[in-house]
């Protein structure tokens, strides 16, 4: 797997500025016809979280995918938009989340398909872990996989970029049952960095125009990047990524796995960097748990040593008072640890596996981590 990661500087979202950082970045892999050699079925992966305005910097930023889509359209392709965001997989939600992140105007402008088909797919992979993943339908059916990332904080991962982003080819709620299974960091890194290599997506871009810190993926602060990552290798992107925003790679257990592995050099300087001279930020991304609570050497720990680490080290969910007790936690919770009691949110910590999906999505960021 290459290690060559294309840094393209840009600052804003003006369409023909993204749209030429874009093509650069495929003519310095060989082009989009290089792209296309397997066919010309082009699934585009954004990372859509949830119902949000491209402001709040929660999914990627539709003139990153209307670029790319616009590039692919330009040679042949025929485009299908798709993710399965957390909650349920139905075309109720998809249309909210089309319209609220731009994607909808996306197509129209491009001619792409917003994916409809809710149907998966069993695919075997053997990786770390003999495993068999439910995959969405527009992925496990497409030529061309093009994953379009947005460079975020994780309360649960601690960064996710273009790795994590291949979480939302498993359908739904489906999701919620795998982070059940898979309660302990290390087994759930593990899982992703699986994952992303069944899925193998041919390129991966990071949208780092704006990305978020604080506490992402979805209730922390948008943070100007003033960059665009691109590589065929999706943990060499990530790698680059984090230190452009100043995080840490060993406090992110996926690269750590990634880099056991052999698919991603240990450190940035083994990475073969081309495009533009990009400085990382002056001031880094704050990261969603502060460093006391820092997972990332609970994988060095002694097997039977990690659940305790775990239970005293990972901090749980905090509910402010700004939960509307609208029930959405409650439906996202693999652990079934969540009810609304008087209004509100109720925690019961002995079924907690903190996953963080509540606080990844409560509409009004009322989850503190």
């Amino acid at each position: 797997m290459t290690n060559k990661v294309y840094l393209a500087a840009c600052q804003d979202y003006d369409k023909e500025r993204v749209e030429s950082c874009i093509r650069r970045m495929f003519n310095a892999f060989g082009g989009v016809e290089a792209l296309l050699q397997k066919g010309k079925r082009v699934t585009v992966k954004p990372n859509l979280l949830m119902a949000r305005e491209p402001e709040a910097a929660t999914t990627t930023h539709p003139a990153v995918v209307e670029a790319v889509v616009r590039l692919l359209v330009e040679h042949g392709a025929s485009v299908t938009i798709a993710d399965s965001p957390g909650g349920p997989y139905n075309d109720l939600l998809m249309r909210r989340v089309y319209e609220s992140s731009g994607m909808a105007q996306v197509a129209q402008a491009t001619g792409a398909r917003l994916n409809r088909d809710y149907s998966s797919r069993k695919r075997h992979y053997s990786g770390i872990r003999e495993r068999d993943f439910d995959i969405i339908e527009p992925i496990a059916g497409a030529d061309v996989i093009v994953n379009i990332a947005k460079m975020k904080t994780h309360g649960m991962t601690y960064f996710t970029g273009a790795v994590k982003n291949n979480y939302g080819t498993i359908p739904g709620l489906t999701k919620a049952a795998y982070h059940s299974q898979h309660p302990g960091r290390g087994d759930f890194a593990a899982l992703l960095v699986d994952l992303c290599r069944c899925v193998a997506p041919e390129f991966s871009i990071i949208d780092g125009i704006e990305g978020m810190d604080g506490k992402g993926p979805s209730g922390g602060r948008p943070r100007q990047g003033g960059i665009l990552i691109g590589s065929p290798n999706p943990f060499a992107a990530d790698l680059a990524a984090m230190h452009h925003c100043g995080l840490h790679p060993k406090r992110a257990m996926v690269h750590q796995y990634g880099a056991e592995q052999g698919l991603v050099p240990a450190a940035y300087e083994g990475l073969e960097l081309c495009g533009d001279r990009v400085e990382p930020l002056a001031t880094p991304f704050v990261p969603a748990i502060r460093a006391r609570h820092n997972r990332g050497f609970i994988h060095y720990m002694p097997k039977f040593l990690k659940p305790a680490l775990e239970r005293l080290l990972v901090p749980y969910p905090v509910f402010t008072d700004r939960c509307i007790g609208c029930g959405a936690c409650v439906r996202a919770c693999p652990g079934k640890a969540l009810e609304i009691c008087q209004g509100r949110a109720a925690l019961e910590k002995n079924k907690c596996i903190k996953c963080y999906c509540c606080h990844e999505l409560c509409p009004v960021k009322a989850i503190d981590l």
